[in-house]
């Protein structure tokens, strides 16, 4: 899942860090608490054309800056952040029930803070096909087959599988080999 913030340095608390004091001054950590910092775009926070265009059409931008001539207000893409948590599971090694929790409270901030930050319900990349993401046929070859005579960029399809899709992996390493394939077919003029 990923969300968008209007707030550049934007930080919010999935979970407390919980401690107890120890009777020689010290203290115990209890619980890891668990922070999502969001990523600015001006720092390389990457943003897709739709989330873009949906914090754009959500967000209001109140106190936008204004360029060196005073005239002309700023880009407010400058101001958005994103966190994906796909990516934060994968940086920060979280287990399955430790990404559905974050997800789960960062949901909850959306509907109940939306000033702060919304969550993205579209994909960037559509399925090749409206049934894509529920194929589950036997054979694989026949998936191909399918998207090489439809015309489908199988790099395209490839992309999609892996960062939108369902992330099957039988899919995936036939799409990397039917790819290499007709890279291989490929004569040079």
């Amino acid at each position: 899942m990923r969300f968008v913030s209007q707030y550049p340095q934007y930080k919010f608390q999935a979970r407390p860090q919980r401690s107890r004091a120890l009777g020689d001054g010290g203290v115990e950590i209890t619980q890891e608490g668990i922070y999502c910092q969001f990523v600015a775009a001006h720092s390389g926070g990457m943003l897709y054309e739709n989330e873009v265009a949906q914090a754009l059409a959500h967000f209001e931008f109140r106190g936008n800056t204004q360029g060196e001539d005073e005239a002309t207000p700023t880009d407010p893409m400058t101001r958005l952040s994103v966190y994906d948590t796909q990516e934060a599971a994968q940086a920060e090694q979280w287990d399955e029930e430790i990404l559905r929790m974050v997800e789960q409270r960062l949901v909850e901030a959306a509907v109940t803070s939306p000033g702060e930050l919304i969550m993205v319900t579209d994909k960037p990349i559509a399925a090749p096909f409206p049934a894509y993401d529920d194929w589950d046929g036997p054979e694989v070859e026949m998936l191909m087959v399918k998207l090489i005579e439809d015309g489908h960029d199988l790099e395209l399809v490839l992309h999609y599988e892996r960062a939108f899709g369902p992330r099957r992996e039988h899919i995936i390493n036939a799409l990397e080999a039917t790819i290499e394939a007709r890279r291989e077919n490929i004569v040079a003029a």
